[in-house]
Parts: C-alpha cells; sequence; structure tokens
C-alpha cells in the first residue's frame, strides 16, 4: 500500500508542478505538450476491479479520499522566488476521482501565477480518464533537458538557469485510454495566450557572471493546438532494467485557427539494461520533425550543453528539426559510486528536407555518479574538432 499510495501522491504534485515547482513531471505543464522526455506522460496506473460499494461522482467522493496540502518553491531568473502553495484530493482506490487547485507568487516580477483541474476515471476497471486544467503559468519548452529542482539549484546558488521562458494562460481538455499498465493512447485541445518575459532578478549566491543571461523574447499570439500522444512501455524504468518508446503529433492553427500554424511530431526511447549487478548499460534517443508550417521562436528545438552534448556548449544547435542519442556504461565499484563512459550524438537544424546536409555533434568523456540518479560530475570533449576543449559538468539528477 506504501508504494502505491507514494505513486498517487506524486501525480497528486506533478498536477501543480509548473505553477508551484512541486515536481518536474511535464503533465503539469499544459504549454510544453510533447517536449518532455517521457511523453505522454500518463502515470502508470494498476488496473484492478474496486472494492464492492465503489462510490460515483453523483453521491460524492470516495470514502478513501483524503485532502493532500502541497507547499512548494522554485527559483529562475525571470520569476525570481516562487514560494506556491496547492491542494489535491486523491484516493487510496486505483479507480477515483482527482481534483486539485494551487497558487504561486513570482516575486521577481510581482505576478500571481494559478492553476486548476480535475481528472475522473470512468469503468471498472479503470480504462478511461477525462480531464482539464485552467492555468497562468511561467512555460519552458526546456522541460526534458533539466528538471525544475536541478534548474532551481543551479539558479540560486550558481547564477545559471539552463531553460527559456514564456508566459502561458489558458486551457486543456484531455481523454486517454490505458488498456493496461504499460501502454496508453492520450487525445488534448490546448487554448493559450503566450507573451515575452524578460529576466528580472539578479540574485544568486555564487556565480562567475554577474547577472544573468537575457531570457529571449518570443512570439506572442493566441495558440489552439491538438496533440495525440501514445506511450509503449512502463512510464518509469524499473530498476532491474526494460525500456519505453513514446510518441506525439501536435497540430496548431489549420482548422482551429488563431495565431500559429505549425505541425510537428516528437518521438523518444529510453532503455536500461543490467549485464550483472554491478554493471550496466542506459539510453536514450529521441527526435522531433515539424511537417507543416512555421515553428514560433519559443518552439524551436535546442541541441547542446547539459542534457543533450555534454561536450558542446548550451544550446549550440537550433531548428524546428532535432535528434539526440546518447549511452553510458556505469560500473558500480562501491556502495552508491558509479565510474562511467559516455557517448553523445546529435543535432538541430531548420528544414525537413536538410538532414543530408547536418554534421552532428560526437561527444565523448567520463564521469562518476553518486547513487544511481543523485550527482554526477563529467568531463567531456567533442570528438570531431582536433584541439577541442575538455568540458566538466555537474548533473543533480539523471544524466538525460
Amino acid at each position: 500500500m506504501g508504494s502505491r499510495a507514494t505513486a498517487r501522491s506524486s501525480a497528486a504534485a506533478a498536477l501543480l508542478s509548473c505553477v508551484l515547482g512541486a515536481a518536474p513531471a511535464a503533465r503539469a505543464c499544459p504549454a510544453t505538450l510533447g517536449q518532455s522526455s517521457q511523453i505522454p506522460t500518463t502515470p502508470a496506473v494498476r488496473i484492478e476491479r474496486a472494492p464492492a460499494g465503489w462510490e460515483t461522482l453523483a453521491t460524492g467522493l470516495p470514502e478513501e479520499t483524503r485532502l493532500r496540502l502541497i507547499p512548494a518553491f522554485r527559483y529562475n531568473r525571470v520569476d525570481g522566488a516562487v514560494p506556491g502553495f496547492g491542494a489535491a484530493f486523491r484516493s487510496e482506490r486505483e479507480a477515483a476521482p482527482f481534483l486539485y487547485a494551487g497558487a504561486a507568487y513570482a516575486t521577481g516580477r510581482d505576478r500571481f501565477l494559478a492553476a486548476a483541474g480535475f481528472e475522473v476515471p470512468i469503468g471498472d476497471p479503470t480504462r478511461i480518464r477525462i480531464g482539464a486544467d485552467v492555468y497562468r503559468q511561467t512555460a519552458s519548452e526546456d522541460v526534458w533537458i533539466v528538471g525544475e529542482l536541478e534548474n532551481t539549484l543551479f539558479a540560486l546558488f550558481a547564477r545559471t538557469d539552463y531553460r527559456d521562458y514564456y508566459e502561458a494562460t489558458g486551457g486543456i481538455g484531455r481523454i486517454i485510454w490505458q488498456p493496461g499498465r504499460d501502454a496508453s493512447l492520450e487525445a488534448a485541445l490546448r487554448i493559450q495566450d503566450e507573451s515575452s518575459l524578460s529576466t528580472r532578478v539578479r540574485f544568486s549566491v555564487f556565480g562567475k557572471e554577474d547577472r544573468f543571461r537575457a531570457n529571449p523574447p518570443v512570439e506572442p499570439g493566441d495558440e489552439a493546438l491538438v496533440v495525440v500522444s501514445a506511450r509503449l512501455g512502463p512510464y518509469r524504468l524499473p530498476a532491474p532494467g526494460g525500456s519505453f518508446g513514446t510518441i506525439a503529433y501536435e497540430r496548431a492553427g489549420g482548422p482551429l485557427g488563431r495565431d500559429f500554424d505549425y505541425g510537428r511530431a516528437r518521438v523518444s526511447a529510453r532503455m536500461l539494461h543490467r549485464f550483472a549487478p554491478r554493471v550496466f548499460v542506459r539510453a536514450r534517443a529521441t527526435g522531433g520533425s515539424t511537417r507543416e508550417g512555421r515553428l514560433p521562436p519559443q518552439k524551436v528545438w535546442h541541441v547542446g550543453g547539459i542534457g543533450t552534448l555534454r561536450g558542446h556548449d548550451y544550446k549550440s544547435f537550433s531548428g524546428d528539426q532535432f535528434f539526440v542519442a546518447n549511452g553510458e556504461y556505469l560500473v558500480r565499484v562501491r556502495k552508491n559510486l558509479f565510474p562511467f563512459a559516455f557517448l553523445d550524438w546529435g543535432a538541430a537544424w531548420f528544414g525537413a528536407r536538410n538532414l543530408d546536409r547536418q554534421r552532428p555533434g560526437l561527444d565523448g568523456g567520463i564521469g562518476l555518479r553518486v547513487a544511481e540518479d543523485a550527482l554526477s560530475v563529467t568531463v567531456a570533449r567533442d570528438l570531431r574538432r582536433s584541439g577541442a576543449p575538455l568540458r566538466v559538468g555537474v548533473r543533480l539528477g539523471g544524466g538525460f
């Protein structure tokens, strides 16, 4: 019961993460559908029958439903310190109605942010869920590169903010079909207004630069978007090993109108394989392609540096097409020490027909990880460039 309750608690926190900074799951970020490295972001749910006497919405929330309070905090260069607080109803049963609401205050720009929504299970056992959210949030397309907690720590203590931001205000409705715990299909409609944000704060405990880098402007406007996404495999890879893949297609504008008109696809796959209790390999391959229209600047993909090509400058490649492949070979030498070697390969560019003109980056290096996903230090180099410098990187979580 403890592990199942923990999973449900994490899902509750995830729904508030983009407003409160409570969790790194992209599901809580309606403005970044299709950007997460684990899209679609429907948590794995055990499909089983509810106990006798199941109560429906017509008779109120189930007896096992409990109110969970969610305090949170984050820090970035456009919002400054963002204290937040939310509440979520969750159930001790697997199939249960779900309600949440939360608010946060961006001290750096004197702005309140908020989100509220619901998700209702249908059927017993539950195979279909219907949900909706409304929000005003600080959005980023870089969720798949670096998580919220890690970015907050870098910004607060090293004056380094790896994400770029814009404000998004709107709503999203979705329907999810989950025939089993290792597969899901989701369709969603999102309508939101997007506007630029500027760098507002300078404070950081440390940092070699006097100021944060400027936050790039966006193309303002209203966006109406339909996204269809699918997952095959467990939502999170189990410790013994496994694999999963996701695919998503977004279509903005077209018959929906509004200010943006584009269609793009995104695929991602991850793998973990243990050759022995002390030796394992993990890998990720992800890529995207814009098939129709033109991406606004805030939706362009970037590759290079942390989380992608560790031997290159941050975001050294940009485009409406991209791919990244990463692989690590790890050996456990002590209880929580994992030296490893790695390779990164990838690029981003404009134009779906220009792949043959690209010279993708190829980086390699070595690193040391403390625990499997806690802290890692890497030394990487661009393997294609003679005399390329060594680049030292620090991650406060997974390498990719």
